[in-house]
């Protein structure tokens, strides 16, 4: 069991748990079970002192690069912070431990106490188009949650109190009201409304201090864009070849919409049978994963489950969750939607890759460091926050790193009971000839789609480009309908901070030419990965550094 070693590593864990109770709760700290923090300005003040004094006593990267990142959360707060903070906290404890009232009546009086200081706080001050839009979507994700933990508790005084955190939500979203703009609306309504009213976000003056110090990026803005851009050059004529080829196949007209509206229509899985074509798929992957991708420690286990219906709205595919971390029972827990409001008809190609991100990337993560299993992570490795961004690089690399197997098994270059059995269970799915051509068209999309947010992370936050005239740049550059490159920017990812957004792409890149160098050097893929998922989630430098020290030992 993981556990702070020294007295310096030791205060940080207290800090952390003081600043972000809910995560800490999620990892296995009972005492702060229905605990979020509340930063008056008197405490905002202490914990920006406590914090300058351990940073004044450490050399350590990790612990730096966590302190830098807890400063900047404090430092460089927005009026989304809030609601988005209500949605984060009542989430950890629903997939933690479901809906226990005492817990969620304490989250909703301490939230709606957070509401009220934040909205005394931006009361008075201008807040750009964009950033109003963006507190909409967190208010409107904060009140969908309420609304189903209210469904589902018995306790009247509970419920009164999420009651009350809902209307305190409600007034909290008009006073950022935007003019047209309603996060229930179809995309033409609402792209309508961002052309009119604009949608700068107004974080130009601090966006490369986010990407150092929130994200631990040495890139400025500029190389920031410059890389997405050259990632995209790169990969895109792969993409559209492979659209065109399908395309043909399946009649249907060669864009990247048309070929995965086709193959939902024709090869698509129901809502009754994902589950089921789930469960068997990762008995059978399981085995070619730990042969092939990565080395996966003996008593890995993940309990995969139907999104529940209170998650679906925020859960739109699937995602996974690493908890009781600092216990001797660490857990993962992989979540697929079925809803076909949110996943309409997936197709098997698009599950599997599903599959690779969430379990073989997320949940390897966290079982793997966990269990120290090919390298030996400390606590400061593993603590969530702003460094979790580390596993979504490695899961988006592991689609990549998937690519070539499934296709050498398809091709029958491949041979063993482990293949043999992933053959034969596809057979009863049109083949896992077909599987691999989808497998290939749904890992290069969504890299597509990745490369997409790197630009439009940094053009949108340094505003040399509004959300606007981004997705219009973008479905001009790619092909991709203007509401799937907005979708997959704007709400969700700029709702988490500026610098998010790249993190898939930026860190899995790193990740990708450290892996070439240490396939040159005679390390296996396998291996490789092991350590990889072993490390933890430590801060984006200290996590490359020690993936590029083990690649050339």
């Amino acid at each position: 069991m993981l556990k702070p070693r020294t007295r310096h590593e030791r205060a940080l864990f207290a800090l952390w748990q003081h600043l972000r109770p809910d995560d800490a709760f999620a990892q296995g700290i009972d005492t702060c079970a229905g605990r979020t923090s509340i930063l008056t300005p008197a405490r905002r003040s202490a914990a920006l002192a406590r914090i300058g004094r351990l940073a004044r006593g450490t050399r350590d990267r990790t612990a730096g690069r966590l302190l830098a990142a807890w400063r900047a959360r404090i430092v460089l707060e927005e009026p989304l912070s809030a609601p988005a903070a209500v949605f984060d906290a009542i989430f950890s404890h629903l997939m933690k431990e479901g809906i226990r009232a005492d817990h969620m009546g304490s989250l909703a009086r301490t939230g709606k106490r957070a509401l009220n200081l934040a909205r005394k706080t931006w009361g008075s001050k201008q807040v750009p188009p964009g950033m109003r839009a963006l507190v909409q979507l967190a208010s409107d994700g904060a009140v969908e949650i309420v609304r189903t933990v209210e469904r589902g508790v018995d306790s009247a005084s509970t419920r009164e109190s999420l009651e009350n955190l809902r209307e305190t939500l409600d007034g909290y979203r008009k006073r950022f009201e935007l003019q047209g703009f309603d996060p229930a609306a179809s995309f033409e309504e609402t792209f309508e409304a961002l052309r009119r009213s604009g949608s700068d976000l107004g974080r130009s003056r601090y966006y490369a201090r986010a990407l150092r110090d929130l994200w631990d990026y040495r890139e400025t803005p500029a190389q920031v864009e410059a890389a997405g851009l050259a990632m995209l050059r790169r990969e895109l004529p792969r993409f559209r070849a492979v659209v065109r080829s399908l395309a043909n196949e399946l009649g249907c007209a060669p864009t990247g919409e048309a070929v995965e509206e086709t193959l939902r229509e024709k090869h698509g899985l129901g809502k009754d049978k994902i589950m089921p074509f789930l469960t068997e798929l990762r008995e059978v992957a399981l085995r070619v994963a730990d042969k092939r991708l990565v080395a996966i420690n003996p008593g890995y286990t993940a309990e995969v489950i139907e999104t529940p219906e209170y998650l679906v709205n925020t859960t739109p595919s699937a995602a996974a969750f690493s908890l009781d971390t600092f216990t001797d029972r660490p857990r993962d827990i992989f979540l697929m939607t079925t809803d076909e409001r949110s996943a309409r008809r997936p197709p098997p190609g698009d599950l599997l890759s599903v599959l690779v991100h969430e379990e073989y990337g997320h949940c390897v993560n966290g079982s793997n460091a966990a269990s120290a299993f090919a390298a030996t992570p400390g606590v400061l490795d593993v603590v969530n926050g702003p460094s979790v961004c580390v596993s979504e690089g490695l899961a988006f690399q592991m689609e990549l790193d998937f690519l070539p197997i499934v296709e050498e098994i398809a091709a029958g270059k491949a041979r063993g009971p482990e293949e043999r059995a992933f053959v034969d269970f596809f057979e009863r799915w049109g083949g896992v000839e077909r599987c691999a051509r989808e497998y290939e068209f749904h890992t290069l999309q969504g890299r597509i789609v990745r490369f997409l947010r790197v630009v439009g992370d940094a053009r949108i936050n340094s505003e040399t480009q509004d959300i606007v005239h981004f997705v219009e740049w973008a479905h001009r550059r790619t092909g991709l309908q203007r509401a799937t490159v907005y979708y997959n920017v704007f709400p969700a990812h700029q709702v988490l901070g500026p610098g998010y957004a790249s993190t898939y792409a930026m860190i899995g890149e790193n990740i990708r030419r450290t892996q070439a160098d240490a396939l040159r050097r005679g390390k296996t893929l396998r291996d490789f990965n092991a350590y990889a998922t072993s490390i933890g989630w430590p801060p984006k430098s200290v996590f490359e550094a020690k993936l590029a020290a083990w690649a050339r030992r």
